[in-house]
């Protein structure tokens, strides 16, 4: 592929950094190359390539070169999406960006992402659209999906040691759930927190807005999605204290 020949690709923005003096570093989430890292040069000067549509969570039309080393070339980005209701919500504004880290960091350079990208758009339309912050099981049907679109999605309906029925005491490890007599450690969960999860995991995450969650670990799937990435969510620890 050519580096002189733009290409024209619908993205999200999952990560921005300042880069020297002028430019930044933009990490776009697309259907087609999965998460790209770009090199936007004079982007902190350059109101009419770029104007406000670098902000984490905005879907845009962006031109880019392929890359050269590491990096692709981001030559504009003009606005489809800016999520501007959200913006006005602290709660919600986290929930994007926590979303967007998600479905960012989950995704493959350079390798095509179409259901994590319909995924991270769905949601991010969903919480511009919200008049409140949604109830758990959406965030937890998120990551559920997240995970599945990923590959690593936890087996969350019969148990991950012996493949039996979910009764009785039960623990969730990152790879899903167990009888306790099966494994040692994870957190205790009982089988109507699995079921909800699992059911959210195959339900449109409209259906999930305003469904109750059943008692259970709140943040097990973002651990389980630490774990698999090997560091952790930034923006999860601001989300969780403004979740409480």
């Amino acid at each position: 592929m050519s580096r002189g020949l733009p290409l024209q690709r619908t993205g999200i923005v999952v990560g921005v950094q300042d880069h020297r003096e002028a430019d930044r570093i933009v990490r776009l989430l697309t259907p087609e190359n999965g998460r790209i890292t770009a090199l936007a040069r004079a982007a902190r000067k350059s109101n009419r390539r770029f104007g406000g549509a670098l902000d984490i969570g905005n879907r845009v039309e962006a031109t880019l070169r392929a890359p050269r080393g590491d990096w692709w070339g981001l030559d504009s980005a003009v606005l489809e999406d800016g999520r501007p209701h959200a913006r006005k919500d602290l709660e919600l504004i986290t929930l994007l960006a926590y979303s967007a880290e998600v479905c960012g960091k989950l995704a493959r350079e350079d390798h095509p992402e179409p259901k994590l990208f319909g995924l991270l758009d769905m949601a991010l339309s969903l919480i511009d659209a919200m008049t409140h912050a949604p109830s758990p099981l959406f965030r937890l049907g998120l990551e559920a999906k997240a995970l599945t679109f990923a590959g690593v999605g936890p087996q969350l309906n019969r148990c991950v040691s012996c493949g039996g029925d979910l009764d009785g005491a039960l623990s969730l490890l990152s790879a899903g759930a167990h009888h306790r007599h099966c494994t040692d450690g994870g957190v205790s969960v009982d089988r109507d927190w699995l079921k909800a999860v699992e059911t959210a995991r195959r339900t449109p995450l409209r259906e999930c807005v305003d469904v109750p969650l059943p008692a259970g670990p709140m943040w097990a799937l973002a651990e389980a999605i630490e774990s698999h990435l090997g560091r952790s969510l930034r923006s999860r620890s601001v989300l969780a204290t403004l979740s409480a």
